[in-house]
């Protein structure tokens, strides 16, 4: 057993530079830990250093042909949008339904999958894969349509909010997702969810749907974000564009700074959410590992943590992109190449996101099945999936488990690669020369790694 993983980590070392989602992997955990961690650490720093050090011997015109090749593809028709967006409605109103009238237990009740497995996990790898959907998707854009609101704002809304509002909201979905003791409770989860649709639906009204969804709902941000980062992306004339993974995010304005600063909260909501349930964590906090008592003797601790963690992050990316434009003798131009820096730290949230969920969509998914042909727990059986189990067998199994594991490497390194490769066509652009464009990414490169040190630091400890 220890051959064949000494031989897996020889081949996956290049996948262990972003390394840190797995920390909060229910199935990567017990097998990592069969691994002296010194390897891991070894293998992703040079791993980074290969990377980087490959990047810059390629020629800037091969970087630049690279990302300027593109497929032009039909666009779909737009007479959908609205019939879309109508069904999202009703699948809203729907889950509101299940959580009032539903079963009170979360694994039965189908508003916990459809808020967070489908709204948020699904969601979020789609857009990454096809372009921003959530202008067809989103719940509220058909129904205001059909009512004749939102087109002629009633009040302006501030532009020194800049995305403030939307940033609030994203900030409220990930505490509610990752601290809150009742972020899969229906009848909480009913409230909030009601809350949230009506906020923004009122919101639109007021201030118009186009500014709202561009700077203060938090879905239109994030989605807008990640699907610039897809290989499918506007082509121009109405069309469509298959480019490099990436690639659409060159030719995107830069970063504002309430955008820099969405990059910057779901990459440090990544993290930060692999440290709270190691025993380190507790014990810093001190409590016993061995006697936890649930989220609901962590809330403050987690809370204050994961502001610290985001401001920390902020502080040291701004930090390493001031230091390197420094070193480029191009000091003033820090600003803008943060604000065009920060679309490479997508593709690593995006990894992320993918690997940590790729075990819980294995099991939601079968439970989606079994809860959709009965979601008010009445008896039916509409789809023949009632009486339907979701099998947990593929965790017990060391085969499956370690392809579950091999399938989530996969999806790290090229989150990874993609991000590395976006940095340095960046630095490209903003510092025009590719040595001053190599010596811009030192500070950068050197975060990475002991970025990616803490991620297996953490991947190494055990975990409630």
């Amino acid at each position: 057993m220890h051959r064949l993983w000494a031989a897996r980590a020889a081949l996956l070392l290049a996948a262990l530079v972003v390394a840190r989602p797995a920390a909060a992997h229910e199935v990567g955990g017990g097998f990592v830990l069969l691994l002296p961690t010194h390897l891991y650490v070894a293998g992703a720093g040079l791993a980074v250093l290969a990377s980087f050090l490959l990047l810059a011997a390629v020629p800037p015109r091969r970087v630049a042909r690279l990302y300027d090749r593109a497929v032009t593809l039909p666009a779909p028709p737009r007479r959908g949008r609205i019939a879309l967006s109508l069904l999202s409605t009703l699948f809203v109103m729907g889950l509101i339904v299940a959580g009032i009238a539903g079963p009170e237990d979360p694994l039965s009740n189908p508003l916990p999958y459809g808020v967070w497995t489908l709204g948020w996990v699904c969601m979020t790898l789609a857009c990454a894969v096809f372009g921003d959907l959530w202008p067809w998707l989103n719940p509220w854009s058909g129904l205001l349509r059909v009512a004749g609101l939102g087109r002629r704002p009633v009040l302006r809304l501030p532009a020194r909010l800049g995305h403030g509002i939307a940033l609030l909201q994203l900030a409220g979905i990930l505490w509610v997702d990752r601290i809150s003791i009742h972020s899969v409770d229906p009848d909480r989860l009913t409230d909030r969810l009601a809350v949230f649709w009506l906020f923004n639906l009122a919101g639109m009204v007021v201030f118009g749907r186009r500014d709202w969804c561009a700077r203060a709902e938090p879905l239109h941000v994030t989605f807008r974000l990640i699907g610039r980062l897809a290989p499918l992306g506007p082509g121009g004339a109405g069309r469509i564009a298959l480019r490099w993974p990436g690639g659409h995010a060159l030719t995107a304005p830069p970063l504002a700074p309430g955008e820099l600063a969405f990059a910057l909260l779901l990459l440090a909501a990544g993290t930060f959410d692999g440290l709270i349930s190691t025993f380190a964590w507790l014990g810093f906090l001190g409590l016993n590992p061995l006697e936890f008592g649930g989220r609901s003797t962590v809330t403050w601790p987690n809370t204050l943590g994961l502001g610290v963690a985001w401001a920390t992050l902020a502080a040291i990316f701004c930090g390493a992109v001031a230091l390197g434009a420094a070193l480029a003798g191009a000091r003033p131009l820090w600003q803008v190449a943060a604000a065009r820096l920060g679309y490479s730290l997508i593709p690593i949230a995006i990894a992320y996101h993918a690997a940590h969920f790729l075990p819980h969509l294995l099991v939601d998914l079968q439970d989606i099945a079994r809860i959709a042909s009965d979601p008010l727990a009445r008896g039916w059986d509409l789809f023949g999936t009632a009486r339907s189990h979701a099998t947990l067998s593929m965790f017990s199994d060391p085969g499956r488990a370690v392809l579950i594991y091999d399938a989530q490497t996969a999806l790290i390194l090229g989150g990874h690669l993609t991000g590395i490769a976006l940095a340095h066509a960046t630095a490209l652009q903003v510092f025009g020369t590719g040595a001053r464009a190599l010596r811009s990414q030192i500070p950068l490169a050197a975060v990475m790694v002991g970025y990616t040190a803490l991620g297996l630091w953490l991947l190494s400890q055990p975990q409630v």
